[in-house]
């Protein structure tokens, strides 16, 4: 047989065989739905966490802007001697 003749002879026989056993596929395609509803609420709830998180980092550096912007830094808090 020509090389060329391979392909096409291979291709002839494994298309048909493949849907053959694509009919008889057990998988249970219900249940893959019902995971990917469940990533996209664990996907949506992690937006909301990166919204919350981004407001708190927002938070600090305005405090960082503060604390900068003071014209004596604070080096130690003094401590009340016990008696």
């Amino acid at each position: 047989m020509e090389p060329l003749y391979i392909p096409i002879v291979v291709a002839l026989i494994g298309g048909p065989v493949m849907w053959f056993l694509s009919r008889f596929d057990k998988r249970n395609t219900e249940q893959h739905g019902q995971n990917i509803k469940i990533l996209e609420r664990v996907e949506t709830k992690l937006d909301r966490m990166d919204g919350k998180v981004d407001r708190v980092d927002e938070k600090v550096d305005r405090l960082d802007a503060r604390v900068t912007h003071l014209e004596k830094p604070v080096t130690r808090i003094p401590r009340k001697k016990s008696v």
